[in-house]
């Protein structure tokens, strides 16, 4: 998957020449950032006739499943500059996020494998026959504490990358990142929700697409008990205090935009606002998780050396008596 920074600047690129008069085609074939092979053949579909909605279910991996409803709908709409522009802010946002997540788990985690390959070797050192060697040993036991950091490393890229709705389950199971979980459903269905009334899609298929976008039981629960409302043509607005999944503030932001007839743009405010925090319960998670890493394996280093030097000290004890 191409990175948050990459996709920014290739949607904010496409929407500049879109702007200018560039057929769509050309525009993926001239803006750079993700792979040129690619965005060739996506160019190649488009200009020999095939559908927007055809292409973009054969896109590459780097292309969030997401962004390709959005920008599926939005060109059948003719709203797809706007889109883009909005997809752009959106990955800036996140973007800028995961770097300082990812800066803040080197050191921690550096420290964390400098550790899993020191304390074997320290564990070797017997106070009556000295330091022994054992490569099998030292491979085994720095295995057994590296190896489920990458696992679950591997397992949490792996949903990450298939849109898996199991990794929301799990968050949503973890202190801290529970918050990020439901900060981030939130954000998606927002931002889902007004990008898709800007882009002319009715009220109902607006609410079941965002539904589907954001991956949270609770949201899709409700979106099916408000069916009824809106088979009759009728605004969810007074019926959302209903449901625990709308905090008050996302009651109030969408009767706001209700009555204002701005409802897209109060949407995609509030998806940055929740985006927002989920990004600082991210963070907030990056510090304290790895923070109590880092005194575990302190703790355990300081143990050992304590049971080493305990073992000296009785050895010495015991020949001098």
């Amino acid at each position: 998957m191409a990175s948050h920074k990459v996709l920014s600047n290739w949607y904010r690129q496409l929407a500049e020449h879109l702007d200018s008069g560039t057929r769509l085609a050309e525009a993926f074939t001239v803006c750079a950032g993700p792979p040129s092979r690619d965005r060739l053949r996506m160019a190649a579909l488009i200009e020999g006739g095939t559908g927007i909605e055809a292409v973009m279910a054969t896109a590459p991996a780097w292309l969030p499943k997401a962004d390709r409803v959005f920008i599926s709908t939005a060109m059948e709409t003719g709203r797809l500059p706007q889109t883009l522009r909005n997809l752009s802010d959106r990955h800036e946002r996140i973007g800028a996020t995961q770097l300082k997540v990812i800066l803040g788990l080197l050191y921690p985690l550096g420290v964390f494998h400098i550790a899993a390959l020191i304390l074997p070797i320290v564990r070797m050192i017997d106070y009556e026959h000295g330091f022994e060697w054992d490569a099998p040993l030292h491979f085994l036991q720095s295995s057994l504490l590296i190896g489920p950091v990458w696992a679950l490393g591997a397992l949490t890229l792996f949903l990450v990358k298939t849109d898996n709705p199991l990794l929301a389950r799990i968050l949503r199971c973890i202190p801290l990142l529970r918050g990020y979980s439901q900060a981030q459903a939130l954000a998606d269905f927002s931002y889902a929700l007004g990008t898709f009334i800007d882009a002319g899609v009715p009220m109902h298929t607006a609410w079941q697409g965002s539904a589907r976008i954001a991956h949270d039981s609770n949201i899709s629960r409700a979106y099916r008990a408000m069916e009824p409302t809106f088979a009759a043509g009728e605004d969810p607005a007074t019926q959302l205090k209903a449901h625990k999944v709308f905090p008050p503030d996302f009651v109030a932001f969408y009767a706001a935009g209700t009555q204002s007839g701005k409802l897209d743009e109060m949407m995609l405010k509030t998806g940055q606002q929740y985006q927002t925090q989920a990004n600082h319960a991210m963070t907030y998670a990056s510090i304290v998780y790895p923070t109590l890493l880092f005194a575990l394996v302190a703790a355990f280093i300081v143990f050992t050396i304590f049971q080493v030097y305990g073992g000296y000290l009785n050895l010495l004890n015991d020949l001098a008596q």
